[in-house]
């Protein structure tokens, strides 16, 4: 593969291609990797370099919240190659069968694809990403332990597992393989602003891109692809306004609607664990914080059982949690833990850099006390706080926009989300905390704290996750959706989306593994 600089591409050339892709980050990277060696040539764009660029995405990035806030602070958009797989922390989980299947509780629920046909691209995502012993993700391939034991209710509750990629940063994995490639081209710093169709809107004729210093060109390709997250997928869709106001493939006005995130709980529930004894600690050690196994790193997460969901109408959340130390409510060690994160993985927008050095140096002495005290109980943790990893039911007015009156520099509208969370997620949130106060009562683990529980008429505090989902939703029929199964717009032959734009639900499950696989599943047909 060329790594070229759009700077290098004189104002007003025509690119040609079999095939472009629009995006660098998990799902264009797959198709890279998967179309490389075909007989079809290949345009990836990307809108960012090879470096990550601050000022700039956030010129790019900036949204406008009209709905729920976001409040995670942790960056997870990236705009230079490989996408937000640089910002990932490469946490995986499988769906689970019922995600996929028309729930009659749940409004716009069901995918036009089968659990079955997805394994296969799963296993094949897993390989991609390098997930150590993939098989693992299945819990029935996994060794009985007292956490399995414990949680495995038959009837009410399951067990889900999390395991982490050891090539997480797809970029860099790939990045010798594409390289060598001799069908597929990388554009970097290349902004796409306008998906061109033909006077009948069946089709896409061209590209219509911005270089770094303004110099814009056009691609011409036989196939396009739109792999550039479900924000961005979504503007250049609506952006793209030559041959309608209501931009491509929005004949129905779907394309932007049913965002969904994974709205997320975080400390709403604690479990003293001073007094357990040592096989009660081992019934909750790996629903804790994760941990190293001989099968990689590893974490569990407790389900409620597909028969339960049915029976009391509920959604297909999750709970796992974290095993902390008295450190851990120390600000200093919270303020600690933040400026490593940013000698890890660069510049955040969370917290002040000035404010945690002074938190670090002024509370010193009490975080040194708490380090000894730790040290003294053999690093035993004190604490198990919960974390609520939720679905959300489709809704139509959960939406991104675009406002015309604020434009970038490319001359590319703002983005406007308006995220909306319904009852249905609080009332299964509030069910989870009590089967899990449940199964630890029948193991004689009285000490839980769940502000759910304590105060049920209050909503509690959620955050988004930033799994940014469903804007360019996957259905059988044009009525219901904007792509079908294949990831082809249904009224437009040559363009496709892919990522998580098109997921119709989101259950729990992280998505980067079912991006990669979707992807993977495009790129053979594209292939033929």
């Amino acid at each position: 593969m060329k790594f070229e600089e759009s700077d290098h591409v004189p104002a007003g050339s025509v690119l040609t291609a079999d095939i472009c892709v629009i995006g660098s980050g998990a799902a264009g990277v797959a198709l890279a990797c998967e179309l490389n060696g075909s007989r079809r040539s290949v345009i990836l764009l990307e809108a960012g370099g090879l470096q990550q660029n601050q000022l700039r995405e956030d010129e790019l990035f900036a949204i406008e919240h009209l709905g729920l806030p976001h409040t995670n602070k942790i960056p997870t958009r990236g705009r230079w190659y490989g996408g937000s797989t640089n910002l990932w922390f490469g946490r995986i989980a499988l769906p689970d069968p019922i995600d996929l299947t028309a729930r009659s509780w749940v409004p716009w629920s069901g995918w036009p694809l089968s659990y079955e046909q997805l394994a296969p691209w799963l296993a094949r995502a897993g390989a991609l990403l390098e997930v150590p012993h993939f098989d693992k993700l299945q819990i029935e391939n996994w060794p009985t332990n007292p956490t399995i034991q414990t949680f495995q209710q038959e009837g009410t509750s399951s067990l889900g597992v999390f395991l982490w990629a050891d090539g997480a940063l797809m970029g860099a994995t790939h990045r010798k393989t594409l390289e060598a490639s001799k069908n597929v081209r990388l554009l970097l710093d290349s902004t796409a602003t306008e998906l061109v169709p033909n006077e009948a809107s069946t089709h896409i004729d061209s590209l219509e891109t911005c270089g770094r210093f303004g110099n814009r060109f056009t691609i011409q390709a036989s196939t396009y692809v739109l792999a550039a997250g479900a924000l961005e997928n979504t503007r250049l869709l609506l952006r793209s306004t030559r041959r309608s106001a209501a931009g491509i493939a929005n004949e129905r006005d779907l394309v932007g609607r049913f965002y969904m995130d994974h709205p997320r709980g975080d400390g709403l529930g604690r479990v003293d664990l001073t007094d357990l004894s040592k096989e009660q600690r081992e019934r909750l050690t790996l629903l804790g914080e994760k941990r190293k196994s001989r099968f990689g790193k590893v974490q569990m997460r407790l389900t409620f059982s597909p028969d339960m969901q049915r029976k009391e109408g509920l959604l297909n959340h999750s709970l796992h949690a974290h095993l902390t130390s008295p450190m851990h409510d120390l600000a200093a060690f919270q303020s600690a833990k933040r400026l490593l994160a940013r000698l890890k993985r660069g510049p955040s927008d969370e917290g002040s850099p000035r404010k945690d050095l002074l938190a670090v140096g002024t509370g010193a002495p009490e975080l040194l006390g708490a380090g000894l005290r730790s040290v003294i109980a053999r690093n035993e943790p004190s604490t198990l706080i919960t974390v609520d990893q939720m679905e959300q039911v489709p809704d139509p007015e959960s939406r991104v926009t675009l406002d015309w009156e604020r434009r970038n520099r490319w001359g590319i509208p703002a983005l406007q989300l308006n995220w909306k969370i319904g009852e249905a997620t609080y009332r299964s949130q509030q069910r989870m905390h009590g089967l899990f106060k449940s199964i630890l009562e029948k193991h004689g683990i009285f000490s839980l704290r769940s502000q759910l529980l304590e105060k049920p008429d209050e909503l509690p505090p959620l955050q988004d996750m930033k799994h940014h989902s469903g804007t360019t939703r996957m259905s059988s029929s044009a009525a219901d959706g904007v792509v079908d199964a294949d990831l082809r717009a249904h009224n437009i032959k040559n363009l496709y989306v892919t990522g998580s734009s098109t997921f119709p639900t989101v259950g729990h499950f992280n998505p980067t593994l079912l991006i990669v696989a979707l992807a993977a599943r495009l790129a053979s047909r594209l292939r033929d």
